[in-house]
């Protein structure tokens, strides 16, 4: 089980689709205050109000199934949960669990081995954990809110990975 640094994109973009129960078969997930702080964004004291990527994240954090952990330091680029995510994995040498285009492909810059959202569909589905169908239905949902390139680049490896399989007709 490889540890990894999660960001607050990869969070609610994963919660969004319904991949997250999926993440803790195969990563430690570390996140830091400034992840939290991002994905918690209700006050109890304040509204009743509660996002499900918010009350998931709860539920497993209390489920000791999120762990915490802070940099040293932050970086000074990109938001807050993103910067501190970057910082945590590049410190800890932890794969950085990444849905926002700019801050992963900085974080690659750094040598920083990163996850997307539809990375992360592929990886599922070559490791048998979904069906094609689930596979694209996932890339399908995730276009409002995911840059281009890395929806159809995962969308090429799906497609070589299914034709290899004899999945596609």
């Amino acid at each position: 089980m490889l540890d990894a640094s999660l960001g607050t994109s990869f969070w609610n973009i994963a919660a969004q689709i319904g991949a997250v129960p999926y993440l803790f078969s195969f990563f430690r997930v570390h996140y830091c205050q400034a992840v939290e702080k991002e994905i918690v964004t209700t006050d109890v004291d304040e509204t009743p109000l509660m996002y499900p990527q918010v009350m998931l994240f709860q539920v497993l954090r209390e489920a000791s199934q999120l762990h915490h952990a802070e940099p040293s330091r932050s970086l000074d680029l990109f938001g807050a949960g993103e910067a501190g995510a970057i910082a945590l994995a590049h410190e800890r040498v932890w794969v950085l669990l990444i849905n926002d285009y700019r801050p992963l492909q900085f974080a690659q810059s750094l040598g920083i081995h990163c996850v997307s959202v539809p990375d992360f569909c592929v990886f599922l589905y070559a490791e048998a954990k979904i069906t094609l169908q689930a596979a694209r239905g996932y890339l399908n949902r995730l276009r409002p809110t995911t840059s281009h390139p890395l929806i159809q680049q995962a969308g090429y490896v799906i497609d070589e990975i299914a034709r290899k399989r004899g999945d596609l007709i």
